[in-house]
């Protein structure tokens, strides 16, 4: 271990111990002092509040943040099973939007090449899908490959895969672009679009030293007025294999000039005590992240981040073992400063033998179909070091699947048979019913209590009058003695008070009728 890995070390250690938030803190349920009656309430509005952390937990008894892991079924969507795709594998570096009722995914095809500067070339292809299930590869004849264009090629040439978004700034020949680095040159390109097929070379962008060889995410976040990247930055120690990655993010007005860098995810101090390695290597680093604000909700930045696990010698196999990824859930109500949803994997990887065994990555960004989310994800069966899964039988398997989460399920504030209760902290709030994304066991029930800034239950809202809600709701409307109607506490200050028997709630909405 270097004095640079060690004072690093020894760095968070302290910061935990002052109780102070590192770079990807765990969440965690506290119990605050109530007080303060007179500071300016939240404005809820009537926008969607998700209980992702304490925000809205000022007391709290009973009640955990949970995460919740997607279901996922294994099917693979997306292989590379087209004529012109023989001998090919997915590559994680792959997105998807929705669009006018259709899901559009754009896919690194990575086909290897034998002896030379590289040993393989990589193309951007694309499909698309109806159902999102169904995918059809349709041949758009733009590009060249093995002699023909009867292909999917959207984007040639040796290429670190895509990250697409839509520019919600920009004029309509540049409205969807894409950012990666490109070879032999190493720099960092973006490319635009004016329907997601045609691209062109749009700038090359500098986010400053640190590196971008990973997924880099781009979007327009409209809390800042600004672009937000964020990229991989290489911590390069001596000895070399003592260096290790971590996530940054930057801030631009024009995707060309980028500043007040900041590390936003890395690994901390438990991350480093998971394992002794056998050499001054860490554990684990985080490789890239898929971040992104939910659009549903009121000041919520999801991260999905990108573990690379590497802890324990596997002679004679090449590299420390084993050198896998799973997906990590981290959360920020400004998306600068995330949390840990847990300690454990939002996705794992999948069984011994299957085409997820070794590498799961989360795709940017999540979609809604119905009332799902749907996270579409690159799975494969070779390892970061090149070895694949024994238990396939020597068969590289890669390819494109999805896992199923309900709608603001990320994180959810959970209570047992023995119940529990959330007070929130003073709150104001626009319309006339109170709607809950709740889930109960068939005995579990939750109600809801208005009170007044001070704490004192507020006459026809009382936890008497709160008529119990059981089963699975995505939008509930909370009564009172068979009322819906909250219009005359509208923008003044308030608490919510949650009372929770074996049941999880995962967010709360004033609607407006």
């Amino acid at each position: 271990m270097t004095i640079d890995a060690l004072s690093r070390r020894e760095w968070l250690k302290s910061t935990c111990a002052l109780g102070l938030t590192a770079a990807g803190g765990v969440l965690s349920t506290r119990v605050k002092a109530k007080g303060d009656e007179g500071r300016t309430a939240i404005d809820a509005g009537s926008r969607k509040q998700l209980f992702i952390d304490d925000r809205f937990m000022e007391t709290s008894r009973g009640v955990k943040l949970t995460m919740n892991p997607p279901r996922r079924d294994d099917r693979v969507l997306i292989a590379p099973d087209a004529p012109w795709e023989q001998g090919a594998s997915i590559g994680v570096y792959s997105s998807v939007l929705k669009e006018n009722g259709k899901v559009r995914i754009w896919y690194d095809l990575i086909r290897p090449t034998g002896p030379g500067p590289y040993d393989h070339t990589r193309r951007v292809c694309y499909a698309e899908s109806e159902d999102g299930l169904h995918f059809t590869k349709p041949l758009l004849n733009l590009h060249e490959m093995d002699g023909s264009d009867a292909n999917n090629v959207v984007l040639p040439g040796v290429i670190g895969g895509c990250s697409v978004w839509i520019d919600p700034k920009a004029p309509p020949e540049h409205r969807y672009k894409t950012q990666a680095k490109v070879y032999p040159t190493g720099q960092f390109h973006m490319h635009s679009s004016p329907d997601g097929l045609r691209w062109k070379h749009f700038a090359r962008l500098n986010p400053g030293p640190g590196g971008w060889d990973t997924q880099s995410i781009v979007f327009w976040d409209p809390r800042i007025e600004r672009y937000a990247i964020y990229t991989r930055r290489w911590v390069r120690l001596q000895p070399s294999e003592a260096s290790y990655r971590t996530v940054r993010r930057l801030e631009s007005d024009d995707l060309l000039h980028w500043s007040n860098q900041s590390v936003v995810m890395e690994a901390d101090e438990i991350d480093l005590a998971t394992h002794e390695t056998p050499t001054a290597q860490p554990p684990v680093d985080y490789y890239g992240a898929d971040v992104f604000r939910y659009a549903e909700a009121d000041d919520v930045y999801i991260m999905l981040a990108q573990a690379y696990w590497h802890w324990r010698e596997r002679k004679p196999l090449k590299g420390l073992g084993p050198s896998s990824f799973d997906v990590r859930l981290a959360v920020s109500r400004d998306g600068k400063s995330f949390q840990r949803a847990s300690r454990q994997p939002f996705m794992a990887t999948g069984p011994d033998g299957r085409f997820d065994s070794r590498w799961v990555w989360a795709m940017p960004h999540p979609i809604r179909m119905g009332d799902e989310l749907w996270i579409y994800y690159v799975g494969s069966n070779r390892d970061h070091n090149g070895n694949i899964d024994p238990a396939s039988g020597g068969k590289r398997l890669s390819g494109i699947s999805r896992a199923v989460l309900r709608p603001d399920g990320f994180v959810s504030a959970d209570a047992g048979h023995d119940g529990g209760q959330i007070t929130t902290p003073p709150i104001r709030f626009a319309g006339d019913r109170l709607e809950l994304n709740v889930e109960t066991t068939a005995a579990g029930t939750v109600q809801v209590e208005f009170q007044d800034e001070s704490g004192t239950a507020i006459k026809d809202f009382t936890i008497d009058d709160a008529d119990k809600i059981t089963g699975n709701h995505i939008r509930k409307a909370v009564t009172w003695n068979g009322s819906s109607d909250v219009s005359s506490l509208a923008d003044k200050p308030i608490r919510l008070r949650f009372v929770i028997r074996n049941a999880r709630l995962l967010s709360f909405q004033f609607i407006a009728d």
